[in-house]
């Protein structure tokens, strides 16, 4: 595309530029005696070959009001649209009218010139062009159209040709070459998906256009840093995912690097997130075996590159360091999210270049609320007081607005749970607090459920903690539905959990002082005394902590995962006989055990003895990560004894290929004994085939191959957290 001038873009409502509901790719709009057989016949072709499904009128009559309303539903059900300014284009009244309603809809406008200047068509009316003379006959037939009409059609045109787009120009008048760049073009911005922004973003369309005018678009042409600051639950993120949105398809290339502290503070180092970068903005999908290596990479491959950058929830030096630098070409732009102003000023934002969220406006607090409470976007009569009040008493904070407008989503019979729900927002102003009211009306069951997701499920996949909870617990997935229509945990579309830093921090908090230490989650519970408590029943220790690991036998313990600890001292007298969930990471030595006989789940990762689980007699669900000696030695030795196994995980199995499915299709009396109803193998376990004969397994789900019964699958989504 020719250069993309920031300050001449106009843009429109703040939209998700492409989803799955829209019924046509390309929306072709054009005069058709001038271009229908030559450029539009040959565009349309190379669209449809590149399997692109394009709508093109293809009227020729006097077209009427039902055939308006079919090309207005065909514009509005396009994701991307390109008028076709040729000579001619101004003097149909019906090319204009598309042209004004493209700016109304939720696509993206990428206009073509065809023997036409761009300031012929953005200024029509001052000078002497055909498109000066086309909108003089316009106006000349007052009976026809009225002037309110033409005006917005002039707007229309104005802000359409301040859009990035092709001319004849740019393939030296070559009209093949053209044809050829505007496919490529379009199937490049159609490979960008869009981010799902918020189910309610109230607000963020406000405030992310005057940013977009700010920050991306009046900015001078060189690289341009500018930051998002505020606290957490404030709509950072959602603020920053509306922008991108808006503007990335103008951009040679974008990456939007989510939750930045939060992966760098799981130990993921910084070049995992310079390599997502890189692939993001180059396609490059190297090895980055250090930070200088990624820097070196930036610089190589991004120097000629206007790119958009957006750093999400950054709080350390380091990662301003790796991650954004002085390689990015002139006419790119960074945005950063952080809570520490002091963060952005070391990345290079300038105090000017920083927007500060404050809480909703009232009327956007009180919409936000209603969208929850009411699932409408004002509030019922009978309590639009009460709305008021408690938007009030929340300042605007739109997670507060969230979680209690969904916890009083059912009670709008029980005038008497409003006024509690107000009295406490309003004895309690800070944010903690508000949001702990949705915690305190919950269940035991789903408090216990919640506490564990927040100290330990967060980023694991739902099966796994289910069969955990399921040995305790009557109404798991009825709690694990009624937690997420609270807002309190976020499970995503592959069945991940996920939870808001806040909601994450208050969950721990009320483990650490109100639940009596029965939930430790870091070495730092031992050194304070903890290791006495006899309520311990979940506990997660890593590190160095070998001189306290005789403090692991609790007659309560359900819950045990260690990770990078030297196991050799441990006996198995030392695991308590109600162990439920058993995770090994990255243990050396580890133990036999000959008493760990109820356990529902077992991870190992790294060093092991298959005679570790030998006796598991409950087993339900079982990870391997690391190579097994032979799978036929895991099916007599250890999968003949677990009876109650349902699902078989292996990863790094470099031994297993072809002798599973030579196992699976000769043994299937054993087969025909067990409870596995799947078995996943990654794609790091070497070729693994699908059985090509039935399987008697009771239980089995049905695989992708006829006539089978056990589900052999590889994938590479359901990996060891």
């Amino acid at each position: 595309m020719e250069e993309f001038k920031m300050e001449e873009y106009i843009p429109p409502s703040i939209k998700i530029l492409f989803q799955g509901d829209k019924e046509y790719h390309v929306f072709l709009s054009f005069k058709g005696e001038d271009v229908r057989k030559n450029l539009v016949d040959h565009l349309h072709e190379a669209l449809t070959a590149a399997g692109l499904h394009v709508f093109l009128d293809t009227h020729k009559l006097e077209k009427g009001d039902k055939i308006w309303s079919s090309l207005e539903r065909a514009i509005r059900s396009s994701a991307i649209h390109i008028p076709i300014f040729s000579r001619g284009y101004a003097d149909s009244a019906w090319c204009l009218r598309e042209a004004a309603t493209m700016v109304n809809t939720q696509g993206l406008i990428i206009p073509l010139f065809y023997d036409v200047e761009p300031t012929h068509v953005r200024y029509p009316v001052k000078d002497s062009s055909q498109y000066q003379q086309a909108f003089l006959k316009h106006y000349d037939h007052p009976d026809r159209y009225q002037r309110g009409e033409i005006e917005r059609w002039k707007v229309a045109l104005h802000q359409i040709c301040s859009h990035s787009g092709w001319s004849m120009d740019i393939t030296g008048g070559f009209e093949a070459q053209l044809v050829k760049r505007v496919v490529n073009d379009v199937i490049k911005t159609l490979d960008r998906v869009s981010l799902e922004v918020a189910k309610h973003p109230v607000g963020m369309e406000r405030i992310a256009e005057d940013l977009i005018q700010k920050f991306i678009l009046n900015s001078e042409g060189g690289l341009v840093k500018s930051g998002i600051l505020g606290i957490g639950g404030i709509s950072k993120t959602t603020l920053a995912k509306a922008m991108f949105n808006q503007v990335y398809a103008h951009f040679d290339a974008a990456s939007f690097v989510f939750n930045v502290r939060t992966t760098v503070a799981d130990s993921v180092c910084l070049t995992k997130l310079q390599k997502q970068i890189l692939k993001d903005l180059t396609n490059y999908d190297g090895k980055v075996h250090s930070v200088e290596k990624g820097i070196s990479l930036f610089r190589d491959r991004l120097g000629g590159k206007r790119v958009l950058l957006i750093l999400d929830d950054m709080d350390g030096r380091e990662q301003s360091e790796a991650l954004v630098g002085d390689w990015l070409a002139p006419g790119s732009r960074v945005v950063i999210t952080s809570r520490d102003k002091h963060i952005l000023h070391v990345a290079g934002v300038s105090p000017e270049c920083i927007h500060e969220m404050s809480g909703l406006q009232t009327n956007e607090g009180l919409q936000l609320f209603s969208r929850h409470s009411f699932l409408r976007a004002s509030p019922s009569p009978t309590y639009e007081a009460f709305s008021k009040r408690i938007v009030e008493a929340c300042k605007g904070h739109p997670l507060s607005l969230e979680v209690i407008g969904s916890l009083l989503y059912d009670k709008k019979n029980d005038p008497d749970c409003w006024t509690e729900a107000f009295h406490n927002v309003a004895l309690h102003p800070k944010i903690y607090e508000i949001l702990k009211i949705s915690y305190s009306g919950l269940s035991e069951e789903e408090k216990e459920i919640f506490l564990d997701i927040a100290c330990f499920f967060i980023g694991e996949h739902k099966r796994y903690p289910i069969v955990f909870w399921k040995s305790m617990y009557r109404s798991v997935k009825t709690a694990i539905s009624n937690l997420s229509l609270k807002l309190l945990v976020r499970i995503d579309d592959k069945g991940v959990f996920h939870m808001h830093d806040h909601l994450r921090d208050m969950g721990r908090s009320i483990a650490e002082k109100e639940r009596e230490g029965t939930r430790l989650w870091e070495a730092v519970h031992l050194s304070r005394g903890e290791s006495n408590n006899n309520n311990i029943s979940r506990l997660r220790l890593s590190g160095d902590n070998s001189q306290r690991l005789e403090t692991l036998y609790r007659p309560g313990l359900r819950f045990l995962h260690l990770k990078n600890l030297p196991l050799d001292g441990i006996t198995p007298a030392m695991l308590p006989p109600n162990l439920m969930w058993l995770r090994l990471q990255n243990c050396e030595k580890p133990f036999q055990s000959s008493l760990v006989r109820n356990v529902w789940f077992f991870a190992i990762q790294g060093a092991f003895h298959f005679s570790l689980v030998d006796n598991i007699w409950d087993l339900r669900i079982m990870q391997v990560d690391g190579d097994i000696p032979s799978f036929q030695y895991l099916l007599f030795n250890i999968l003949g004894n677990l009876l109650q196994l349902q699902h078989l995980e292996l990863r790094n199995c470099r031994n297993l290929n072809k002798e599973l499915v030579h196992d699976i299709d000769t043994n299937n009396q054993l087969f025909g004994q067990l409870a596995i109803r799947e078995v996943v193998t990654h794609l790091t376990c070497g070729k693994v085939q699908r059985p090509r004969t039935r399987s008697s397994c009771r239980g089995i789900e049905h695989g992708d191959t006829p006539g089978t019964n056990l589900a052999v699958s590889t994938r590479d989504d359901l990996i060891l957290a």
